[in-house]
Order: structure tokens, then sequence, then C-alpha cells
């Protein structure tokens, strides 16, 4: 249960250190008090959103701390634990912090933990119920949440989710691949026509340099033939060649070397010369006998030079491009090939994640029937303890035909989504012999608080939080109906730490522990306080509720009896 929260420098808070109490917690003050501020401070501790405008004027900071206290066998520090949120003693702290410029932190058991993880860990501890949730129960969109929550069907919601999220992600799966089947099957033709032209002619990367290459060889045949034969005479045939001069230059060697035979290293160095000569002279001799003129090929060749480019520049700006272009058709002709069986595939996922979402959607309508059932006899039952007898209650589940629904269900098709297959709404008939209709369009502001808090009980029976707030449950009920919602909020309190904040002396007077909020202005500034009220306060307290300005000494003496 919430034990104290601490508030410092909150709006019109200066200070305040509250020791809440087991059972039921009962908060009153005048209109403008600051009850709301209370409120606002307990839930930006369980994750609410948080901004500057929280922070007292003049104060750099303000801070919200709040310590729950667990019994061993609480069921609330089981599923702490679970979400990795031990105890310390059997003690959560919980501490918000936001600056003058609107940055806040965060820390649960003083680790810091950002926003998103308090609202988890709030979840578990306080069902905060504000006044902004009266018009919640007037959108039939919200009602599938309550009636989930009575039946415990968190999980089998999850599960239609994640089921609903499985089959539409199959379905855009197999939608992508008839799209890519279609696109290749469009293209086909005109993908085989590049593909053969471009293998037709089968080009190399670098084909165009070596075509160029012996075309130029080609064509300067005689020229080649001529300048070879003349370097071959120079080097070998003619008198006076280089070789005849190396055969002079080895003679003035060998006389040199039988004077110095120190030299004669350099006669080995002459001899390489003169065989890399011969070498050399023989390779010409072999390349002048081996050039021939060939028109025929010289013309092939700049026909093949031609083609090429004609395909380089209708495919790319090279070769290396036109290669690149016929191996992405070939990937895609090989792509098309697959795809038939991808398709086919892709589409028995779908039926098979359709199905799995159908029998998904199906357990949760069946839970739903036997919730909708038990919460129209629970309501029915706390409506006429909260003085409507005579009132009728039902949710009602409305599906939806569709031909081509996702959910077949007694030979039908119906339209479902990551909700189910069924839309929730809560009809009322508020008197005996009327028929239901929907709440939204006919209950009273009064009707509307006492439905909710019928269904708060309900669902609070059936869940592990252990504190239950109450922001103005009794708005738009007085006299008999406000003392039967006082013994409402009294036996919810007997399981579940109640806190209320009311206007009512009916309902003030049932607390077992009582706090007034109060508003004063000191030197210029408004503080707004809180008290725990001693026996002889709450007298009082509850016969101003009674009595308004002027609190007389009948008024107080009711006020006691009220008490007694």
């Amino acid at each position: 249960m919430l034990s104290r929260l601490f508030i410092r420098n909150f709006a019109l808070i200066e200070t305040a250190a509250i020791e809440f109490g087991p059972g039921l917690n009962v908060i009153t003050g005048e209109t403008g008090a600051g009850k709301s501020i209370l409120m606002g401070a307990l839930y930006s501790i369980l994750g609410g959103p948080a901004g500057a405008d929280l922070v007292r004027h003049g104060a750099d900071r303000c801070q919200v701390e709040g310590l729950f206290e667990f019994a061993p066998d609480d069921p609330v520090a089981a599923r702490l634990a679970a979400v990795d949120c031990p105890l310390e003693d059997g003690q959560l702290i919980l501490r918000r912090e936001i600056t003058a410029e609107g940055r806040s932190r965060a820390f649960a058991n003083g680790l810091a933990v950002p926003q998103k993880r308090l609202r988890q860990l709030g979840a578990f501890l306080v069902d905060l119920h504000g006044q902004h949730e009266h018009q919640y129960l007037l959108d039939p969109a919200r009602h599938a949440a309550f009636l989930d929550a009575y039946g415990g069907l968190q999980a089998t919601v999850d599960s239609v989710a994640e089921a609903h999220r499985q089959w539409r992600d199959s379905e855009r799966t197999s939608q992508r691949l008839q799209a890519e089947q279609r696109a290749l099957s469009d293209d086909d033709s005109l993908r085989q026509q590049q593909l053969d032209e471009i293998r037709a002619l089968a080009p190399t990367a670098d084909e165009e340099d070596q075509l160029a290459a012996e075309l130029r060889v080609l064509e300067n045949a005689e020229a080649l033939a001529e300048l070879s034969s003349q370097l071959g005479d120079l080097l070998y045939q003619a008198d006076g060649s280089v070789i005849e001069q190396l055969g002079r230059a080895r003679r003035h060697l060998d006389r040199l070397v039988e004077i110095d035979a120190s030299l004669s290293p350099w006669g080995a160095s002459l001899e390489e010369l003169r065989v890399g000569l011969e070498d050399l002279a023989a390779a010409i001799g072999r390349y002048a006998h081996g050039l021939e003129f060939q028109p025929e090929r010289a013309e092939a060749l700049r026909q093949r030079a031609e083609a090429l480019r004609r395909l380089r520049r209708k495919y790319g700006g090279s070769l290396g491009q036109v290669l690149d272009r016929a191996a992405d058709l070939e990937r895609q002709q090989n792509r098309a090939g697959e795809l038939d069986a991808e398709v086919a595939a892709a589409a028995a996922r779908v039926e098979l994640q359709r199905r799995r979402f159908a029998t998904a959607c199906a357990a949760l309508s069946e839970g739903r029937r036997a919730a909708a059932d038990s919460l129209a006899r629970a309501v029915t039952a706390g409506l006429a303890d909260l003085g409507m007898p005579q009132a009728g209650f039902a949710a009602a589940l409305l599906a939806e035909e569709e031909a081509q629904g996702p959910v077949e269900f007694e030979g039908q098709r119906w339209r479902a989504d990551q909700g189910g297959r069924e839309r929730v709404e809560f009809t009322i008939a508020p008197n005996q012999g009327e028929d239901l209709r929907p709440l939204a369009r006919i209950a009273s502001g009064g009707e509307i608080s006492r439905v909710m808090l019928v269904l708060k009980g309900a669902i609070a029976g059936r869940d592990a939080v252990s504190t239950l707030v109450f922001d103005e449950i009794d708005a738009g009920i007085s006299g008999r109906i406000a003392a039967a919602v006082g013994r409402k909020l009294r036996q919810l309190s007997a399981s579940h730490q109640t806190i209320a904040i009311t206007h009512l002396p009916q309902i003030a007077g049932l607390g077992e522990r009582h706090f007034s909020v109060r508003k004063h202005q000191s030197d210029g500034r408004t503080y707004t306080e809180v008290h725990c009220l001693a026996t002889a306060e709450r007298a009082e307290e509850i016969a101003a509720l009674m009595a308004g300005d002027t609190v007389s000494e009948a008024a107080r003496q009711h006020a006691q009896e009220m008490l007694r």
C-alpha cells in the first residue's frame, strides 16, 4: 500500500508529508484548495507527464516521493519481482524530480529509471481514477478494456494483437512478393531480348582495348615488316652490325685479359650481351616472318569494335557496365524462376497466420462472452446497492460481417482487428421496463459515477493492484445515494487500500483516516497544506461540508453522529 507521500515545491504545496493508512482514506477541502494538486503529485511518481509548470514559483526544482510497503505474501511484490524490481525490506520508494527548466528525473529505490519504467511500476501499484475517467466510460472504444480487465483476459488480448501483427506482416510480405512477381513478369520479354543481345556478342571487359591493339598492328603490317627487317640487319645481318662489333670488342678484351687477368669477369659480361643480342635478333626475325596483311581480319575487327560501341552506348558507359547489366538481367531471370515457389509459400503462410489469428479471436470472444455475463450480474448487483435496484446492465458484444473478413464463425466471415472480432459497448436501463440502451446516450452524471465505481470495484476484486484512488467519484450524487457510495468505497477498502477525494459528508464520515486540504495566503504567497485530522477536527470538517460557511451546533452534532 501507499504508506507515505512526500511533496516539496509542487505547484502551491511548499512541503507536505502525508501518512496514509490501510482501509479508506478520505481527502476533503474547499473547491480550489488544491486537492487536484495531490492527485497530480501522485500521478507524477506513477509515470505521468511532468513539466516546469509544476515547480512552485521561485523554486529551482520540485520533488515527489512515495513510499509503498508490502506484506511478504502480497501478490504485488511477486509481480514487481517478475519485472526485475525487487523490494528492499518489503518497501519500494518511487521519486520524481522536476527542475524549473522542465527536466525530469525518476528513481525507484534510489536507482535512476526512465519515465516509461516508472509507468510500468505504477501500473502494478495504483489504480488512479480521476474525474476525466467519467468521460472514458462514455467512450465505447474504451469499454473493451474494462471488460477484458474484469475477465482477466489481458494475456488473451495480447495473443490476439500478436497474432494480428503476424498475420498482417505475412500479408505485407505476400503482397510485396506478388508485386515483384508482376513487375518481373511484365518485363520478361524485354529482359530476355536484352539478355540475348548481350549474350550474342559475349563481350569481355577489356575487349575494346585488345581489338584496338590488334587492329593497329594489322593496319601497319607493311611498316612493321620493313622496320623489323631493318632492325634485324642492324643488329645481325648487315656489314658492321652490332653483333660484328661485339666480336671485335671481344678480341680487344681477350688481349686485355692476357695482360691483366683480373679483367677476366668482363669477358663473361660481354658474352651475355652477345648471347642476348643473338636471341633478340632471332625474335625480331620470327616477328617479321609472322607479319602479314589481313584485310578480312581487319574489317572483322572493325565491325566487332563498332558492335561493341553500339552495345556500350545502349547499356552502359563501358563494357564493364554492360556486363554488370547482363548479370543483373540474369539475376532477375533467376529471381523470376524462384518467385513462383516463394509466392506460393507466402500465400500459405498468410492463410496459416490468418487461421491462428481467427483461433485467437475465437478464444477472446469466448472469454468475453463469459466475462460479459458475469460483469452484467456484478454491475447490476452493485448498482442495486447504490440506489438503482431496478437498473439493468449489459456488455454488448457487437460484431460486423465482412465478406472477406479474416475470422470465420458460425458460417459467416467477420471483420476483426488487433482488438479482436467484436466491439464492446456497455448498455444500461436505469429504470424497470426500459430497454437497454448505450450507456453514453442515456446515463446521467450521477449514474455514470455509480457505474464507474461498481466497475472499478468489480475489476479491483480480480486485480492485484494494492491501492485504489478515486478523485471525486461522487460527482452528481447526494443524500442517500452518497451514503451508499460511501459504503461501497468502505467495502472496497477491506481488500484494497482506498483513497477518495470527496466533497460529500456521507463519504467523508466513513473514512478511517481523514485529510483536509487547505489554502491560505502569507506574505503575498499562496500555500496549500494537507492536515491529518483528529476526531474532533473531523467532526468540524464534516459539519462544514454539510453546512457550508456557517457551521451550526446542530451540524456539529450531526457530524459527530455520522462519525459514531
